[in-house]
C-alpha cells in the first residue's frame, strides 16, 4: 500500500482510530489495533478504504467499522492504546536498522542501547499507560521517573539520555499521528537540583486538606500518604499491595510495640521487613486496621475493593501533586516534591533521630551510600547533624 498522506491524517481521540489518504489517493481508509489471534489480520490492525473523499462522512464510517469490529468479534481482547506497540517498538526498530551499518562500533551499537534502555528500565513506566494524556506523561516523566533516575544514582548525563530517548520516541510518533504532543522534558537545572524532603507540618496539612474533602478515596488517601511516610516505602506499588496478614505487631517485654510489614518482591530482595515508626503506630495505626468491616487476611490493607492497582497508584500521585500544589508546597528552592519526596522525609526524620546511616539503608532496603548521596546529602538537618558530630562548636538550624 501507498504511504499515508500526512496532510491527510486524523487521530480519533479514545478509540485511537486513524482516518487518512494514501499517495495522491481521493478517497480516505480508516486503521485501528485489533489484537492478535486473527488470522486474516497478521498486521494486528484493521485497515478499510471508505470510499468517500469527505472527511466528516470518513470519520462516521470507520467510528461504524470500529464498532462492528468489536461487537461481531467479542472474544477480542484489545488494548486501545499501547505505548510499546505503538510507539517504544516502531521507534527501536528504526533506530536500530538507522545505525546497524555505521561504520564506527561505539555508533553501530546506539540502537541496541536505546532498546536496552527501554526494555530494562523505561518500559515499566509508559507501557500501561494512556499515551494522549498529556498531563499523565508528564507526571510520569517529571516526577516518577526522574526520582528513580535520581534513586539509581545515575548521573545528569545519564539522565539526559533516558529522557533523549522519550523525546525521541513522541517525535517520531507525533510525525507518524499517533499523538498531538511531544511532553515537556525536566531541564537541566531541575535534574540537578537534590530532591528535598517535606516537612512533617507539610505532610500534616495534606492530611488536613484529605479529611476536608471527606470522601471514601481521600481518606484513604491519606492513609496511604502517611503509610509512605511511616516507613520510607517506596512509592507505588509495593506499599500498595500490602495485605493484612503482611502486617504484624511484635512486642518486646516492657518495650512499645512495634508495627512490622512484609513486602514480597522488591526492587533489591526478595523480601523486606520495614517497621513503622511509633507515631504512626500510635495515632494512625488503629484508625486503618479497623476501618474496613468484616475483613478477611487477604485484603488488602489500603482500598481493598480496588483492583486495578497500577491505575490506582497514578490516581494517588496525581492527588497528591494536586493537593500540594493548591497548598503552594510542591515547588521547593528550584525544585518538585512529588509523592517520592515522603521517602526522603523519612530519612531525614531517622537521621535527626541519631540513626546511623546504615541502618537507614536497612530500614529504607538501600544502600548507604545512597542514604547519604541522595536522600540526606542536601538536607540542612543532615548537614547540620554531620558538623556537629565532627566538630566541637554545636550548630543548630534556625527558622
Amino acid at each position: 500500500m501507498p504511504k499515508i498522506n500526512r496532510d491527510t491524517l486524523h487521530t480519533l481521540a479514545r478509540t485511537n482510530i486513524q482516518v487518512y489518504k494514501v499517495g495522491n489517493g481521493k478517497n480516505y481508509y480508516c486503521k485501528f489495533y485489533v489484537g492478535s489471534g486473527h488470522k486474516k489480520i497478521k498486521s494486528k490492525r484493521f485497515e478499510k478504504c471508505l470510499n468517500t473523499p469527505n472527511i466528516k462522512d470518513a470519520i462516521n464510517l470507520a467510528k461504524a467499522h470500529y464498532k462492528t469490529w468489536f461487537e461481531k468479534n467479542t472474544e477480542t481482547t484489545r488494548k486501545e492504546k499501547d505505548f510499546d506497540l505503538d510507539i517504544a517498538q516502531p521507534f527501536i526498530t528504526f533506530k536500530v536498522r538507522k545505525y546497524k551499518h555505521k561504520t564506527h562500533l561505539k555508533n553501530n551499537e546506539q540502537g541496541e542501547r536505546d532498546k536496552t534502555k527501554w526494555n530494562n528500565y523505561l518500559k515499566p513506566f509508559f507501557e500501561d499507560k494512556d499515551y494522549t494524556d498529556i498531563e499523565l506523561i508528564e507526571n510520569i516523566i517529571n516526577d516518577e521517573l526522574l526520582s528513580k533516575l535520581k534513586d539509581d544514582g545515575k548521573s545528569g548525563n545519564t539522565i539526559n539520555k533516558y529522557f533523549s530517548i522519550i523525546t525521541q520516541m513522541f517525535k517520531r510518533a507525533q510525525a507518524r499521528g499517533i499523538v498531538n504532543f511531544i511532553p515537556d522534558i525536566p531541564t537541566q537545572q531541575v535534574i540537578d537540583t537534590p530532591r528535598l524532603p517535606y516537612e512533617n507540618q507539610e505532610l500534616n496539612l495534606i492530611n488536613v486538606r484529605c479529611r476536608e474533602v471527606n470522601d471514601s478515596y481521600h481518606i484513604q488517601a491519606k492513609d496511604y500518604y502517611n503509610l509512605l511516610r511511616s516507613a520510607g516505602f517506596r512509592p507505588g506499588l509495593e506499599p500498595l499491595n500490602l495485605r493484612r496478614k503482611d502486617c504484624r505487631m511484635v512486642q518486646e517485654a516492657n518495650e512499645q510495640p512495634k508495627l512490622i510489614f512484609t513486602i514480597w518482591g522488591t526492587k533489591t530482595k526478595p523480601i523486606h521487613r520495614p517497621i513503622a515508626n511509633d507515631w504512626f503506630t500510635k495515632h494512625i495505626w488503629s484508625e486503618i486496621w479497623n476501618r474496613n468491616p468484616n475483613p478477611k487476611d487477604t485484603d488488602y490493607l489500603l482500598f481493598p475493593t480496588h483492583k486495578d492497582r497500577k491505575q490506582l497508584k497514578d490516581k494517588l500521585h496525581k492527588t497528591f501533586v494536586k493537593i500540594s500544589k493548591d497548598l503552594n508546597l510542591f515547588h521547593h528552592k528550584g525544585g518538585t516534591r512529588p509523592l517520592y519526596s515522603i521517602r526522603h522525609t523519612y530519612a531525614t526524620d531517622q537521621y535527626s533521630n541519631g540513626t546511623t546511616i546504615e541502618d537507614i539503608a536497612v530500614l529504607m532496603n538501600t544502600s548507604p551510600r545512597m542514604v547519604m548521596n541522595v536522600y540526606l546529602g542536601h538536607t540542612d538537618v543532615a548537614l547540620v547533624n554531620l558538623a556537629n558530630r565532627r566538630g566541637t562548636n554545636k550548630l543548630k538550624i534556625i527558622k
